[in-house]
């Protein structure tokens, strides 16, 4: 009957680590696509944004990697090899629920990072040595049909724009030159402010990378339980192979 145990636990602990090594490829997957999503809109973005997808790219090859050592001890049953993959297990747990912790706490300051660049951002528009935050805006302002921080009277601040004036990609007809040359109709602009639709946005892209991570920290939980039981019963049995 205990030699039944051991083999259950031993094949479910190979079964976790074949579902762990692909909840490291997700990992990668996750982190990668919330970096991709972020590198056209940098100049709004904090580096503690773009910090948190690349340590969730690296704890997925990390959780990949350890997914193979933990299935080769599991099947060698070796006392030694469980035991070690049990510790990087816990290190690995404790670094996951830090970075699931960060990506639900950096939710909130992201919002305020986002207002604070998009309000000095949008002095550089059209200013040279500035070309990236003139791209950055246009960006954002046709692919999330809005225009200004809060509307496009947020334009009236900046001197290119000080006669009433916006830029073109505030057209709802499309960024046609010429478009948005004052006087304007603000008929034909886009009616809301930018910070609301692309800070949800990426605010929405965090709380997908924490739950994953939660939800695989939860799982992992699973497997070190297994790991100590199993290690405990080769031990018993004296095999060392």
């Amino acid at each position: 009957m205990e030699s039944f145990c051991e083999s259950i636990v031993k094949y479910f602990m190979v079964l976790c680590n074949s579902l762990f090594a692909f909840a490291g490829v997700v990992l990668i997957g996750v982190g990668a696509y919330a970096q991709i999503a972020a590198k056209d809109y940098l100049n709004f973005l904090g580096d503690n944004y773009v910090n948190t997808p690349i340590f969730i790219i690296i704890l997925g090859v990390v959780v990949f990697a350890i997914a193979f050592f933990g299935c080769y001890g599991a099947g060698k049953e070796n006392k030694c090899l469980i035991y070690t993959y049990t510790t990087l297990l816990v290190i690995i747990l404790i670094a996951q629920i830090g970075a699931a912790i960060a990506a639900f706490v950096l939710k909130g300051d992201l919002k305020m990072e986002i207002t604070k660049n998009m309000e000095k951002s949008i002095k550089n528009y059209n200013v040279e040595g500035f070309e990236g935050v003139t791209l950055t805006w246009d960006l954002v302002q046709k692919n999330l049909k809005c225009c200004g921080v809060e509307n496009f009277e947020d334009w009236k601040n900046v001197t290119h724009f000080s006669d009433g004036g916006v830029p073109d990609s505030c057209c709802i007809a499309g960024q046609v030159e010429g478009c948005g040359k004052a006087p304007v109709d603000p008929a034909n602009l886009f009616s809301d402010g930018c910070f609301t639709l692309f800070s949800d946005q990426f605010v929405s892209n965090l709380s997908i990378v924490g739950a994953v991570a939660a939800g695989i920290a939860l799982g992992e939980m699973i497997a070190i339980a297994f790991a100590c039981c199993l290690g405990k019963r080769v031990g018993r049995g004296g095999n060392y192979v």
